[in-house]
């Protein structure tokens, strides 16, 4: 978890930070060979992270508890947002016509993998924080 708040400060210096993790994200995967529906959940899984979301949001998410989470994701403040932005993607990526499981990965993608692609997203979100 230390080292996840170390990634965390170092993100929060970079200029544009969430659309260059995006597009890094689909790089990883085009480069693990994924098709063009995972690269696709790859640029858009943080589509609803709020662009007003500060440094504490992001370390707060990271050390609360699942349930503390669960419970605080309630809402539409800054910090809700933040912490449901995997389900609020999906019902974004799903009104724009994503397919079924672009959207799957897009609600998934902050909980343990349970497929391959899942697993594949899950390992280039990681990969691409600085």
């Amino acid at each position: 978890m230390v080292d996840r708040v170390r990634q965390l400060l170092r993100f929060a210096r970079v200029a544009d930070a969430d659309a260059r993790h995006a597009e890094r994200t689909a790089a990883i995967l085009r480069s693990l060979g994924a098709d063009d529906e995972l690269v696709e959940a790859g640029r858009l899984h943080d589509l609803a992270k709020p662009s007003d979301a500060r440094l504490w949001h992001r370390v707060a998410a990271t050390l609360l508890p699942r349930r503390a989470r669960e419970r605080l994701s309630r809402g539409s403040g800054t910090f809700a947002r933040y912490l449901d932005h995997p389900r609020r993607g999906a019902d974004l990526a799903r009104a724009r016509g994503a397919s079924d499981r672009v959207v799957r990965l897009i609600a998934r993608h902050h909980e343990t993998p349970r497929a391959e692609d899942e697993r594949m997203l899950h390992l280039a979100d990681r990969e691409a924080l600085p």
